[in-house]
C-alpha cells in the first residue's frame, strides 16, 4: 500500500509538471502569435504604396503606442533618478519620453517599401514574461537580416512590449545608461527638455 501511495504521489507530481510545462509552452506560443500579429500589421503599413511617409508614420505610431508598456519602461529607464523626480517632472518626463520612443522606432520604417519578417522562436522567462525572436529582412539590395528579440509581458488586458533587443543590444538598458549620464551631468529637467526637442525636430539619434 505504501508503494502504491508513493507511486500515486509521484504520478501526481509528474502530471503537474507536465501540465505546467504544457501551460508554459501554450503561453509562449500565445506570445509568439502576438508578436507575429504586430509584425503583420506593421508590414501591411510599410508595404502600402498608397501611403506617403507621413501616413506611414501615423499608422505605425498608432500600432506602437497601443502595444508598449510606456509607464513601466519610462520608470525603468530613468532608474534611481525616478525617486528623486518631483510629481511634475515625472508626468512631463513620461509624456515626452513616450513621444520620443514612438518616434525613435517608427521613423526607421517609414522609408521602407518592402521587406519580410519571420518569428524564429519564443521562450518563457518566468513571471509571465516571454522573449520572442524575429528576423527582419529588407528587400533593398545587399541588405542583411536584422535579428530582433521582443520582450513581452502578459497582463490582464493582453500582452505588452517592455523591451526590444536588436542584434543583442537592449533598448531599455542602453537608454538607462545614457539617461543616467545626462541626468548626472545636467539634471532631470535638461533630459526632459532634450527629449522634447528631439521629438519636435525629428532628430532621434
Amino acid at each position: 500500500m505504501k508503494f502504491i501511495r508513493r507511486f500515486a504521489s509521484v504520478a501526481v507530481v509528474a502530471g503537474m509538471c507536465v501540465a505546467a510545462h504544457a501551460a508554459m509552452a501554450q503561453s509562449a506560443d500565445e506570445a509568439s502569435k502576438y508578436v507575429q500579429g504586430l509584425g503583420d500589421q506593421a508590414l501591411a503599413v510599410i508595404t502600402n504604396h498608397h501611403f506617403n511617409p507621413d501616413q506611414k508614420q501615423k499608422a505605425l505610431e498608432k500600432i506602437f503606442s497601443s502595444n508598449v508598456d510606456f509607464p513601466w519602461v519610462g520608470r525603468f529607464v530613468m532608474g534611481r533618478f525616478w525617486r528623486e523626480a518631483t510629481d511634475g517632472q515625472k508626468a512631463r518626463y513620461l509624456r515626452e519620453y513616450q513621444k520620443f520612443l514612438i518616434l525613435h522606432y517608427t521613423s526607421r520604417f517609414t522609408q521602407y517599401t518592402s521587406g519580410t519578417f519571420k518569428v524564429t522562436g519564443s521562450r518563457e522567462d518566468g513571471d509571465d514574461e516571454f522573449t520572442v525572436s524575429m528576423q527582419l529582412k529588407s528587400d533593398e539590395p545587399n541588405s542583411e537580416p536584422v535579428l530582433v528579440d521582443y520582450r513581452v509581458r502578459k497582463e490582464e488586458g493582453g500582452f505588452k512590449i517592455f523591451d526590444v533587443i536588436v542584434e543583442g543590444v537592449s533598448l531599455i538598458t542602453t537608454q538607462r545608461s545614457e539617461f543616467a549620464s545626462v541626468i548626472t551631468n545636467n539634471g532631470i529637467d535638461f533630459l526632459i527638455d532634450q527629449l522634447a526637442a528631439k521629438s519636435k525636430t525629428g532628430d532621434i539619434n
